[in-house]
């Protein structure tokens, strides 16, 4: 399939301008189509019947049956629109006559709004409603659900130097040229590489640039201080497209990714990598992250932040069942995960950051509660980078905890000589994070005493007095294990309130 024309400064603009005019907006497009928010979007793409929202023959709906709903446009619809504009989409290669008498159109792309900018993409169906034929180097739409997620956890702060790897339309890239001195996007096929060059003259954007190689490859003697990726992790026993399959455990590419890492990421840096990875039976998938950096393991931190956990055997059922293969490949795929060892399969947000100075690292997992966002996901790594520091720990001292809202007890009760005893202690929340956490039966009256009016430093010596810890615990120590339980959302502290929709 053909790649777009890259045409004149004049010609994209004249095409942003009247994108703009027509409210051609994700709020538009939603309000129209009368979905409920813009994350179903990705609807489109296995939804039908719309006909009726955009009967009318405005510019709105015009666009939306062109490049979104992927129709047929009659000539004598075309002809509503300003001519200029649809010789524009000509000249581009953004639609193609479809017929030999030249009284219908349809787009030869999709053409749609990612938040204030503009986007291109293959096509999921012909302009007949038919499935699209797939092929190796295919660009996805960068309004997906998983792709929504992927720029979810993206912070919008000023950086100097972006890196989004694995770009396909270069959405990314594309964004944080607003906040980045200098951007670039790279992929390994031609094919993203020419959509994105695209996508970057329709936007206007002059600090993007956009390179064509295998993950860091094209980068050699760079260093960024954002890198962001979202790389193939579909697990698949054959190669597909090039775009899904992450080999056989979904990581091939991820591993690949992290383990050059240290070559490109600069102190005090961080990756962003919305990705898939395996717990098993040697290791959960964070730790197994971490040896994947090598020698240069202790210097970086690790934070996993889940949005979906799915049990093996209900993947393979899942795979099996989409592709029509039957039993014989939820064997292959059992028989695969029980050699590996795979106990459960995660997706979500993996943030490596790069420390700035000398310190202790950590390791950090959490499950997202009802509610997954970037100002979570920050609140996280800036406490646990604080209690990693030792001023850090030493500010905590004098904070005054109290409980976490959603916090509970479970007791389990063992019978011994004829009497039901208590077992074990697990304190439990949904809020923010889904957590779960055994305990010694000390820690369970230390934490009912914090009722936001005795500082840490008064329950640890409480804690000393009382015989529950040892005399000589360093209060580091002390301090470190509180502090997770702040982190998790056992304890709450004003100094390092949630954030506001959090709370």
């Amino acid at each position: 399939m053909q790649l777009p024309r890259l045409g004149t400064s004049e010609q994209f603009a004249a095409l942003r301008g009247f994108l703009k005019g027509a409210n051609y907006t994700e709020t538009s497009i939603v309000e129209r189509l009368q979905f409920k928010s813009v994350r179903e979007l990705g609807d489109i793409i296995v939804r039908r019947g719309f006909e009726k929202c955009v009967a009318h023959s405005d510019p709105l709906n015009i666009l939306i049956r062109l490049f979104l709903l992927g129709e047929y446009i009659p000539a004598s619809e075309a002809e509503t629109l300003p001519r200029a504009v649809w010789s524009v989409m000509g000249a581009l290669g953004l639609i193609a006559d479809q017929s030999t008498l030249s009284d219908r159109f349809a787009s030869t792309v999709a053409l749609y709004p990612v938040g204030d900018r503009y986007f291109i993409s293959d096509r999921w169906s012909n302009a007949d409603h038919s499935p699209m034929p797939t092929f190796a180097d295919i660009v996805y739409p960068a309004f997906t659900q998983s792709t929504q997620d992927f720029l979810l956890f993206l912070p919008e702060e000023s950086c100097d130097n972006f890196l989004e790897l694995c770009s396909g339309s270069g959405v990314a890239a594309i964004h944080a040229a607003r906040y980045a001195k200098r951007a670039w996007a790279s992929d390994i096929t031609h094919r993203s590489t020419g959509f994105a060059l695209f996508n970057a003259a329709l936007n206007d954007t002059q600090n993007v640039t956009v390179l064509e190689g295998d993950l860091f490859s094209p980068l050699r003697g760079l260093t960024f201080d954002r890198i962001a990726a979202h790389p193939p992790y579909m697990p698949v026993l054959q190669a597909a497209e090039i775009y899904f399959g992450g080999g056989e455990d979904g990581e091939q590419v991820t591993r690949r990714l992290v383990a050059e890492l240290p070559d490109y990421l600069r102190p005090g840096g961080r990756l962003y990598c919305r990705t898939l990875g395996t717990d098993r039976t040697a290791a959960p998938f964070e730790v197994r992250v971490r040896e994947w950096l090598g020698a240069a393991g202790p210097e970086f931190d690790i934070g996993l932040f889940i949005s979906q956990n799915v049990e093996p055997y209900r993947f393979a059922v899942d795979s099996a069942l989409k592709k029509q293969r039957g039993p014989a490949e939820v064997e292959e795929w059992r028989a695969l995960f029980s050699t590996l060892g795979v106990t459960d399969i995660v997706t979500g947000a993996l943030v490596i950051q790069r420390v700035a100075e000398p310190r202790r690292v950590f390791t950090v997992r959490r499950a997202f509660g009802a509610k997954k966002s970037r100002e979570l996901v920050e609140w996280t790594l800036r406490w646990e980078t604080a209690m990693a520091q030792g001023k850090g720990v030493a500010a905590f001292f004098q904070m005054k905890p109290r409980i976490g809202p959603r916090v509970e007890l479970l007791v389990t009760h063992q019978q011994l000589n004829g009497e039901l005893r208590p077992r074990t202690f697990t304190l439990k929340t949904t809020h923010p994070f889904i957590l779960d956490c055994k305990v010694q039966p000390w820690m369970c009256d230390l934490l009912t005493q914090a009722d936001g009016l005795v500082t840490v430093e008064q329950l640890f010596a409480d804690a000393k007095s009382k015989g529950w810890i040892h005399p000589q615990t360093p209060a580091e120590e002390f301090a470190r294990l509180l502090g997770v339980f702040v982190s998790g959302g056992f304890l709450v502290v004003d100094e390092a309130r949630l954030p506001a929709a959090e709370e």
